[in-house]
């Protein structure tokens, strides 16, 4: 049987699924509360996630969270702040918060009609505002909370491209839908970034309440590293180091550092399966020969790529032995890692990770169109070599920038 390190206790346990369900219980001083939940949904980008973003609101009587980096005024902006003006104008307390960059330029008349339904409105870190001293942090995260029960939490952003409009594709990506008491830890976390109150040392899962059975939780993680919270990158890696059998990642923007590559390297040796779906079209062609220059380290310890060409891949979802998942706004790069305020799920419940897996499964398998098995080495001539390694350093060295004196990893 394994070893496993649990802070300053060693445990041996029978499987990585055993201790995804110990971790509950033996981290609670140093990691986030895993809590029960009453219901736990997988929603995909498209039709689903803003039919049931819209169903939340409607059925909503007391409270509305709403915090998402990008809104646009588009007809899916537009069907959304409807919803929201229909949930004031019943006395429903609205509070929406989305970022100033990521929403620019936000509509001055959706503003306006807003404010007058009485709703709680404001942009984050407006430029040349206090808020904005370090300019890059970027509230990237995407949340509802709806009476302090329902929570929907992924990285799908409020904009025609993540909707099935007019017959197109929508960007693919996920979310979870939480219901359960857990959900009100949510509650003044949001508050407190919205009314732009310190909250480092406020966690988003309290202790309050019965752990339960640990087989079917939920903990929320954060990254913010300003503000010294790395908490979803430390679930990416100890997932790296404890898997046994298999992982597959959703990778958009999949630029990892070296420790995480490392990491991967000696999953794949001591035989975990790893599949990474990653984007076949890229919204952004940089970061799209950047991501290629790493096919031949993939290729060299076996790890399985899948790329998407439906549409972009938005996805950032992590599955491990099939019992543990983490799914948010979280970019394995270091612009996520770094520099965003970022949320995510993980869970420990054998249904959903049991539905995620077949999820994954169908799509590979069933869509050959869509997806190709270890696709090969971009064409091998000289122009194309220089501009994905030229692509690749001009991030690395961004990263450098931006996070000098820092561990990068």
């Amino acid at each position: 049987m394994p070893t496993y390190t649990c802070g300053k206790q060693i445990r041996r346990i029978k499987s990585s699924s055993a201790y995804f369900c110990e971790i509950a219980v033996s981290l609670k001083d140093k990691m986030n509360q895993y809590q029960n939940f009453d219901d736990i949904q997988l929603v995909h980008s498209g039709t689903h996630y803003f039919d049931t973003l819209e169903k939340l609101i409607s059925e909503s009587q007391h409270s509305i969270h709403f915090q998402t980096y990008i809104f646009e005024g588009d007809e899916t902006g537009k069907r959304m702040v409807r919803a929201l003006i229909s949930a004031a104008s019943r006395g429903v307390k609205v509070f929406l918060l989305t970022d100033a960059f990521g929403s620019f330029p936000f509509p001055s008349e959706i503003k306006k009609e807003l404010i007058q339904a009485g709703i709680h409105f404001r942009l984050y870190s407006p430029f040349f505002s206090t808020e904005s001293i370090l300019p890059w942090r970027r509230l990237h995260h995407k949340l509802v909370v709806c009476d302090g029960y329902k929570a929907l939490i992924g990285g799908i952003n409020i904009a025609d491209k993540y909707n099935s409009i007019n017959n197109s594709v929508a960007w693919l990506d996920y979310a979870v839908l939480i219901q359960g008491d857990l959900n009100q830890s949510l509650v003044p976390f949001c508050a407190h970034i919205f009314e732009k109150k310190k909250i480092s040392d406020f966690h988003v899962n309290s202790n309050q309440g019965d752990k339960g059975d640990s087989k079917n939780a939920v903990r929320f993680r954060r990254n913010d590293w300003i503000k010294n919270k790395n908490e979803i990158h430390k679930s990416y890696i100890e997932a790296l180091k404890l898997a046994q059998s298999n992982i597959t990642l959703v990778a958009s923007y999949f630029l990892p550092g070296a420790n995480f590559r490392k990491l991967l390297g000696e999953a794949s040796q001591r035989g975990v399966k790893i599949k990474i779906i990653m984007a076949g079209k890229s919204d952004s062609y940089s970061v799209k020969l950047a991501e290629n220059y790493l096919y031949d380290f993939y290729n060299r310890h076996h790890i399985e790529l899948y790329e998407w060409n439906e549409s972009v891949l938005h996805g950032k979802v992590m599955l491990v032995d099939e019992s543990w998942a983490t799914i948010g706004s979280y970019n394995l790069n270091f612009l996520s890692h770094y520099i965003s305020i970022e949320l995510n799920a993980d869970i420990i419940s054998p249904s959903f990770n049991k539905q995620l897996s077949q999820h994954f499964l169908h799509i590979t398998h069933n869509y050959s169109s869509t997806f190709k098995l270890n696709p090969s080495a971009p064409k091998k001539n000289i122009f194309r070599q220089f501009l994905m390694w030229l692509a690749y350093n001009f991030f690395r060295l961004m990263m450098s920038i931006f996070v000098s004196g820092r561990r990068k990893t």
